[in-house]
Order: structure tokens, then C-alpha cells, then sequence
């Protein structure tokens, strides 16, 4: 039912658009959770939207925003990894270097971690683990992979101040990924929950912790989808105001 009331609500199916807007190469995406939302949320072609993805990691390798960016959406990265940020700029990608988190702080310890092992056809190097601290399952998961950890300082900042520097409505933005390695909840409390939020939240909950669940539903978003490891949100007042069309 709902698949269907989003679909009346944002447009035509993603399966109607032409082969000249698709990309040429697929690129990999887990659980192909960018189709999912395209085609449920998004699927008219000739809409073009604004996505922000927190975690921006390689601008052509597990990255949610690559298809949008791809069908001419104004996309965002967030990203600390100086590598990857590069790999932004040379495919003409608008990345921020910067991460995320509760409160505004430069010189902030980061940790690359880089590891070896192939995933989804390619290899993996620093997308895995790397993040503001190693912690939890998180560190438990690490112990049994060969890694090496590089600490690096980093900007950290906001979302809420990323926004406001940039001129940027949060109610606008279409679709906010994130993507940190066991922070998403600390990104997110940089979100101010008393103004309107992002339309779809695509979040990475890698070992399903219910608190997830429970602290996005506080900020006003109901879980519509689990395409592992993500979790993909909806605005309430959307899912409402829909199921009284």
C-alpha cells in the first residue's frame, strides 16, 4: 500500500525511463538501495533532486549518491579521507573534506583503517572501519580482519552548520545518506529536530541495533524498508499525508 501511494505521489516508475537517462555502467551499490528509492520515490525521470551523502567514501564504489548524481541530481559528499575527497574532485563531484558529528570541532583525531579484501566485485581499502573511533562491534568485526590504522586530524562539523554555510533548506534535501561506521546516530544529533527534515533518511545500521530505530522515530521519520546493512526512513508527515490522499 504504501509502495503504492509513494509512487502516485512522486511520479512514474523508475522501470519507465528511458534507456538514454540510465547510466551505461552499473555501478556497485549494497542491496541496489538507490534503485529501490529511485523507483519507489523518485522514479520520474526529468525530476532532479538533492542528495547528501555523509561517509562519501569513493565517488564510483558503494556510493548511494552515484545514480543520482549520474541522472543530473545536485549531490553532496561528506567525506574525511583526504584520498577519497581527491577522487571527488577529479570526477568533478562537489565533496566536502569535513565529518560529522554532534558539535562544531577542528583538529579532531580520525582513523583510516585500511584493509585488504575484495566485496562486491572490487577492492576494498579504506571504506571499511575508518571513522572518528573504533568502538563496540565495530572493534570486535576489525579483530578478525589483518587491517593497519592510520591516525589523521580532522574537521568536524554539524550538519546543521554545513547547511546553514551552504544556503541549504534541510527540508529540501530529498534524500540524506549516512554512512560513518557506528556514528550515524552522533551525525544525526547534529540535525536540528525542531525544524522539517530531509524527505528520506538511507541509513547504515550494520548490526541492526533497535536504538536506531527508536531515535529516528523521535525526530518525526517512520522505518519503511531494511536492505541490509541500510535502513531506509520516510518523514512521517509524507507517509501521512499520503495515506489520506
Amino acid at each position: 500500500m504504501l509502495r503504492r501511494v509513494y509512487k502516485r505521489f512522486f511520479g512514474k516508475r523508475l522501470s519507465d525511463v528511458s534507456e538514454h537517462n540510465a547510466p551505461s555502467v552499473r555501478l556497485p551499490v549494497e542491496g541496489d538501495v538507490d534503485l529501490v528509492v529511485r523507483d519507489s520515490f523518485f522514479a520520474d525521470p526529468d525530476y532532479r533532486g538533492i542528495v547528501v551523502e555523509v561517509g562519501g567514501a569513493k565517488p564510483d564504489y558503494l556510493s548511494i549518491s552515484a545514480s543520482f548524481r549520474r541522472a543530473g541530481w545536485q549531490s553532496l559528499a561528506i567525506e574525511p579521507n583526504p584520498k577519497f575527497c581527491e577522487l571527488h574532485r577529479q570526477q568533478g563531484s562537489e565533496v566536502l573534506e569535513l565529518a560529522c558529528g554532534e558539535t562544531d570541532q577542528d583538529d579532531v583525531p580520525f582513523f583510516v583503517v585500511e584493509s585488504s579484501s575484495t566485496y562486491l566485485g572490487e577492492n576494498v581499502t579504506n571504506e571499511s572501519f575508518s571513522s572518528l573511533g573504533i568502538r563496540g562491534r565495530f572493534a570486535d568485526l576489525m579483530g578478525t580482519v589483518s587491517a593497519t590504522t592510520t591516525e589523521i586530524k580532522v574537521q568536524v562539523r554539524r550538519l546543521d552548520t554545513i547547511f546553514a554555510e551552504r544556503g541549504i533548506d534541510q527540508s529540501a534535501v530529498d534524500i540524506l545518506c549516512i554512512d560513518v561506521e557506528g556514528w550515524e546516530l552522533e551525525v544525526l544529533s547534529g540535525l536540528s529536530d525542531q525544524k522539517i527534515g530531509p524527505r528520506i533518511l538511507i541509513i547504515e545500521n550494520l548490526f541492526g541495533e533497535d536504538r536506531y530505530q527508536t531515535n529516528i522515530a523521535s525526530r518525526g521519520y517512520v522505518l519503511w524498508k531494511t536492505i541490509e546493512p541500510n535502513e531506509i526512513y520516510v518523514r512521517s508527515d509524507i507517509v501521512e499525508s499520503n495515506n489520506q490522499a
